[in-house]
């Protein structure tokens, strides 16, 4: 969404997604948009609590036919039947004879075909997204959104393109804790408003809507929880129910000559409103979306509202004023009660943050963020101090641990075994690492960390990276298996 402006009497202009993308980032306060109005400030959702079949082996060589022609025919036909699509490597990787793999070692698995989209990038909500279920993970590319087994590769289900929609736009960051996910394509003319709402562990379309208004929308927000998906699409600003997608709540605005903007996460609403013709003129509008009767403003607040970065504490990215979408701004953080709690300008050090939702973490004790940083790196930040703790180049993070977090960086280059990334875990205080191992490619093409988009299955110890070669010339997901400690 673009720069704050006075409202329309009808519209709302729309909104402004994952590590790992090959465009830079736009402003984070592209998520900013302008609320129709007049109608008054809804205060919130009405509903209550949310709380493949084979293919014939080749047969032996024979005149006329030399034989890896029939086993590319094969592979051919293996593929068409669905058995295809992925490359199970556990014996090849981890045998690999080379005299430079390190002893450290962490064996390729598996490998999977995953065909670059134009709608890659680093914005919030945009591709790309993994997600997992029980047993597989769940990506978004060229190629529309798919599941692999974990441990396999195989491909377990791809989701239904709706009638009347074009390509695949975005996913949400996550799915619901229930297995639900929300997902976007194309509605025609480049607009990305044609939401699905599909079921992780069977890839099924529970329903879907076409948003398509006045508005074209280039990046869409969506969010789940265990009862409503809320979206930021178009024209439309509003949460629906996950069974059927009844509308349970629509914003509006405080009044006809409003600047606002709006933050989405699965917890929470945020919306910034500075209004000519209401009381008070300044205010910041804080909705739980699973709970109604969880709300709060604060008067007085003209800032707005850029991203929400965690759920708890609620911490949020605002810009200096309403009227003014900057690159420093401000991070701050909210009490469980909604009520303002610890406020930080981005200057200094902390200016170098990148602070987008996709590689932003914050520790279960609710004390320090990780998040990117600089040209390729991260750094993590105390939340009750503002203070940087530590900073790393040519990282990125994965997760969060019970091990500290679990990141990839780039190996120092000290010989051949310094060609491959390193998988490590850093003390979060501290910064402490320790290398796990060294992700092995036999060809070292893996990219940079901070062009993969990465996710860690922490009970099996399994790191799965999306993105492109150093070559460029394939994408895909691989899977690798780390040692247990």
């Amino acid at each position: 969404m673009g720069q704050p402006q006075g409202p329309p009497q009808q519209g709302y202009p729309g909104p402004a997604g994952p590590q790992g993308g090959q465009q830079p980032p736009p402003p984070y306060a592209q998520n900013q948009g302008q609320v129709p109005g007049p109608a008054p400030f809804p205060g919130g959702p009405t509903a209550g609590p949310f709380p493949q079949g084979p293919g014939q082996s080749p047969g032996p060589a024979r005149s006329g036919a030399p034989v890896p022609l029939i086993l590319a025919i094969a592979m051919v036909v293996l593929i068409g039947a669905g058995v295809g699509g992925y490359f199970l490597l556990s014996g090849d990787d981890s045998a690999d004879p080379a005299a430079d793999r390190p002893a450290n070692a962490i064996p390729r698995i598996w490998e999977a075909p995953s065909p670059v989209s134009e709608r890659e990038g680093q914005d919030e909500n945009n591709l790309r997204s993994l997600w997992f279920n029980n047993d597989d993970i769940i990506l978004g590319d060229g190629e529309g959104v798919r599941a692999y087994n974990r441990k396999t590769g195989k491909k377990q289900w791809k989701v239904k393109t709706p009638k009347g929609a074009g390509e695949l736009c975005a996913m949400s960051k996550e799915p619901s804790e229930d297995g639900v996910g929300a997902v976007v394509f194309d509605a025609g003319g480049d607009d990305c408003s044609f939401l699905s709402v599909v079921d992780t562990d069977t890839g099924r379309t529970l329903w879907s809507k076409n948003l398509k208004g006045e508005s074209t929308e280039d990046s869409p927000q969506m969010v789940v929880n265990s009862k409503v998906v809320a979206v930021a699409i178009g024209d439309t600003y509003a949460g629906f129910t996950i069974t059927g997608g009844a509308k349970v709540w629509e914003l509006t605005a405080r009044g006809h000559d409003c600047t606002t903007t709006v933050g989405l996460s699965p917890q929470y609403r945020a919306v910034g409103s500075v209004c000519s013709d209401a009381k008070p003129k300044k205010q910041l509008a804080l909705q739980d979306l699973e709970y109604s009767g969880i709300h709060s403003t604060v008067s007085g607040e003209d800032r707005a509202v850029g991203q929400i970065l965690s759920d708890r504490p609620l911490t949020i990215r605002m810009s200096a004023e309403a009227d003014a979408i900057d690159a420093e701004g401000s991070l701050s953080t909210y009490t469980e009660e909604g009520k303002p709690d610890h406020t930080f300008k981005l200057e200094g050090e902390l200016k170098d943050l990148s602070l987008e939702p996709r590689d932003t973490f914050v520790d279960e004790d609710e004390n320090v963020l990780v998040s990117g940083y600089g040209s390729g790196g991260m750094a993590a930040m105390d939340l009750k101090t503002g203070k940087l703790l530590w900073k790393k180049s040519g990282a990125a993070a994965a997760a969060l641990d019970t091990d500290g977090l679990i990141a990839v960086a780039t190996a120092p280059a000290t010989g051949p075994a310094g060609r491959d990334p390193v998988l490590v875990s850093l003390g979060l205080r501290d910064g402490k690492e320790k290398v796990l191992g060294t992700l092995y490619d036999p060809k070292h093409a893996l990219g940079s960390p901070d062009l993969m988009s990465l996710a860690w299955d922490g009970h099996t110890n399994t790191l799965f990276i999306q993105g492109e070669g150093l070559s460029h010339d394939k994408s895909s997901i691989q899977a690798f298996k780390a040692p247990t400690s």
